[in-house]
């Protein structure tokens, strides 16, 4: 699957294009992995997450898509 660049994003873009805060992002996604959707997205490649090794902090990417499921606009 391949993605525009303009729909590949960093989670601050995302939460500026959909109009809500970072901690609500946060909190989908963690309730995402929680219930295996967030699994499920990163397994057909519309999310990523990268942890350096001894770092405690990763980084997600996402993509409208992804973005379209977790938090559909209305």
């Amino acid at each position: 699957m391949l993605f525009m660049l303009d729909e590949v994003m960093t989670p601050r873009e995302a939460c500026d294009r959909w109009g809500i805060t970072q901690d609500a992002l946060r909190m989908k996604l963690k309730r995402g992995k929680d219930n295996k959707l967030v699994d499920e997205l990163i397994k057909d490649g519309k999310i990523k997450y990268y942890k350096p090794e001894g770092k405690q902090r990763g980084e997600w990417i996402l993509t409208i898509e992804a973005m379209n499921i977790l938090l559909p606009k209305k």
